[in-house]
């Protein structure tokens, strides 16, 4: 970023400093709209950065209440890299962050709660969602047409769905906790090639569903699925049963008994 600009981002910074007020670190700020490269500007939120993947724009420390918005913060048919790194989104009637014709995206350490849909990617590549808590909302996660992209630990609970795909292939769902809602993963509309591994599915009504071929362990181990046990013969951590996900053959080979994001059950105790 020129220096100018620099300037002006901090001089922008300490106005919204005296005007608005605090929760922790993140400052208030309204709906943010970028519907191409050249809006990465300061008045939509961002503070730093070039939109290079070594250098790429940085929206962050936000605190936005969307009210009545339709969009926490929406960015469309942009190809500069960018992260959205510690905001908080709430309230937003369709989706707290909506990513339409993105790609080179990240959301990092968000938090995500009482929305419609937590994060929409759209027709989108190349993006990674990580570190983000996601409670409360209809859909945690939505993908139509979005491909190639990454889920990556990030904390899901109490949400309908926790992670919805519509035709969105090679995704990849990686150490994700995801507790308390309906559906864990929802995979639909010839959504094929998604790799779900290591995630923990824990008191959701149906942890996951499909109708086409996806990959749920690398071979050697899957994931936690809360309620079900088997018997391990060979003591290894693995159950010996696979954990069946569709009646047309997708199973999980290697689901796991413990989780390091599940804690480990109270020893058995004698009644006196």
């Amino acid at each position: 970023m020129k220096q100018g600009a620099g300037l002006f981002c901090t001089a922008f910074l300490l106005v919204l400093l005296s005007v608005t007020a605090f929760a922790g670190d993140g400052i208030e700020h309204r709906a943010i709209e970028i519907s191409n490269d050249y809006e990465f500007t300061v008045e939509n939120g961002v503070c730093s950065g070039s939109g290079t993947l070594d250098d790429p724009y940085i929206i962050e420390n936000w605190i936005i209440d969307a009210g009545y918005d339709t969009y926490g913060i929406r960015i469309h048919g942009t190809t500069r890299a960018f992260i959205i790194r510690n905001v908080e989104i709430s309230g937003a009637s369709k989706s707290a962050i909506y990513l339409s014709y993105v790609k080179n995206g990240k959301i990092e350490n968000c938090t995500i709660e009482g929305n419609w849909v937590g994060i929409t990617l759209n027709f989108s590549s190349l993006n990674r969602i990580s570190g983000t808590t996601l409670a409360n909302n209809t859909d945690g996660i939505r993908f139509y047409f979005s491909s190639s992209n990454q889920i990556l630990r990030n904390t899901f609970e109490g949400n309908e769905a926790a992670i919805w795909l519509d035709a969105s292939n090679e995704n990849e769902l990686i150490g994700n906790y995801i507790a308390d809602g309906y559906t864990g993963v929802y995979l639909n509309l010839d959504s094929e090639l998604n790799l779900i591994l290591g995630n923990a599915f824990l008191n959701n009504a149906r942890h996951a569903y499909t109708d086409d071929p996806n990959i749920w362990d690398d071979g050697f181990s899957g994931n936690y699925w809360g309620g079900f046990t088997s018997i391990d013969a060979d003591e290894n951590g693995i159950w010996d049963h696979s954990y069946q996900i569709s009646t047309d053959g997708d199973q999980d080979n290697f689901p796991l008994m413990t989780h390091p994001l599940v804690p480990a059950p109270p020893p058995a105790e004698c009644e006196v």
